[in-house]
């Protein structure tokens, strides 16, 4: 191997499986999703010049093989009706159970399929604008106007939620 592949290994393996598991909600299938991404990367590290954003590039393929892995799946629909299994399942943390969690996750269901993968690679992958730009193929600047309406929006759904107006 490389040292640039591994490097690249080190620098985002922590963004890909928390990317991953937020997808998926399950570890066991977060970790099998990611040691596939890593595969793919890998196999096709040496077929292209370094990437002018790895981290983009990665996420892409992220994002690519969780959809490849509910599209194997018989028991789910496929197509259109795949999108709804995309909805962000916050970590569980015994700790940090309050009543302000739990109004942001009734939130976070009221956003569309679009906003949340908006959010997904924003707060749970730590993507920049410029890269989501690169997986999403949209422009930067739809993508931080968008995610400005998403934050007011869930803030107004969480203050409605605990009842503050």
């Amino acid at each position: 191997m490389s040292k640039t592949f591994i490097d690249l290994y080190d620098d985002y393996f922590d963004d890909v499986y928390r990317y991953v598991f937020v997808k998926t909600g399950n570890k066991w299938d977060a970790e099998d999703i990611v040691s596939e991404v890593f595969r793919k990367a890998y196999e096709n590290w040496g077929h292209r010049s370094n990437p002018t954003n790895p981290k983009a590039w990665i996420l892409a393929i992220a994002r690519n093989t969780v959809i490849d892995f509910y599209r194997k799946r018989k028991s789910l629909p496929l197509g259109e009706e795949i999108d709804s299994y995309f909805t962000p399942i916050p970590f569980e943390d015994p700790f940090d159970e309050s009543r302000e969690l739990e109004c942001l996750k009734k939130s976070l269901s009221h956003l569309s399929k679009e906003d949340l993968e908006v959010t997904n690679l924003r707060y749970f992958a730590g993507l920049k604008f410029k890269e989501i730009a690169l997986i999403l193929k949209k422009t930067e600047e739809s993508l931080r106007v968008k995610s400005t309406r998403i934050t007011k929006k869930l803030g107004a759904l969480v203050k409605k939620c605990l009842g503050e107006f």
